[in-house]
């Protein structure tokens, strides 16, 4: 958030790495808009001004002496320095900083625990997005006609189906549903368990009843 000389940068620039959020601070948007463009598996670049709320003003302004600029940039943004060391390190405060950091990766994980879907009758339903819409449409369009079944029928593994019912997948849309809700759940109780260190980031269960 701060340069060297504690002033703060004139961008906060977002993107997706994979499907990571990364967030930085910098005065050279142009960097960052050769970095996405050259990268594939960069995505999704959203560059603001940097705006500091009122309290983080305040923060700049009094700043403590003796901070690092990583240190000054966190207690600028959280009120508290990362060093346990620091003088000016408040453990009640450092909670929000930790979560913030944790929630891109831990957010990323239940994503792709949502992709995987249900499985109804031994047939997968992807939970992605583009998936619950095209459920969605073809609902809608079986209620629209009153169909009983789907003609045909591509499933989430890439097989064929003939007359699919359309009851299965009302169902799997629900389960998909349902299943999403419980693994938000799982995220938020996962990012405060990483955030204090009674988790570990690279062995979050993400089991549900609905799998």
């Amino acid at each position: 958030m701060l340069r060297n000389d504690l002033t703060p940068h004139q961008y906060r620039v977002r993107f997706l790495d994979g499907d990571i959020e990364r967030t930085h601070y910098t005065d050279d948007r142009g960097y960052y808009e050769r970095l996405i463009a050259q990268h594939g598996h960069l995505s999704d670049l959203r560059i603001t001004p940097l705006v500091l709320t009122a309290e983080q003003q305040q923060r700049l302004g009094s700043l403590p002496t003796g901070l690092t600029p990583h240190d000054a940039s966190v207690y600028v943004q959280y009120g508290t320095a990362e060093s346990e060391e620091s003088a000016h390190y408040d453990a009640a405060l450092i909670v929000d900083y930790h979560r913030d950091r944790a929630e891109p990766a831990v957010k990323a994980q239940r994503k792709d625990a949502e992709a995987k879907g249900v499985t109804i009758h031994g047939i997968r339903y992807a939970g992605d997005p583009s998936n619950r819409q095209a459920l969605s449409e073809a609902l809608d369009s079986a209620a629209d006609s009153g169909a009983t079944t789907f003609p045909g029928w591509k499933d989430s593994d890439g097989r064929y189906r003939t007359d699919h019912p359309v009851s299965d997948v009302r169902d799997a849309l629900r389960k998909i549903g349902q299943r999403r809700s419980a693994l938000i759940a799982l995220e938020a109780q996962h990012v405060a368990d990483v955030a204090d260190g009674a988790a570990d980031i690279q062995a979050l269960d993400w089991a549900t009843e609905y799998d």
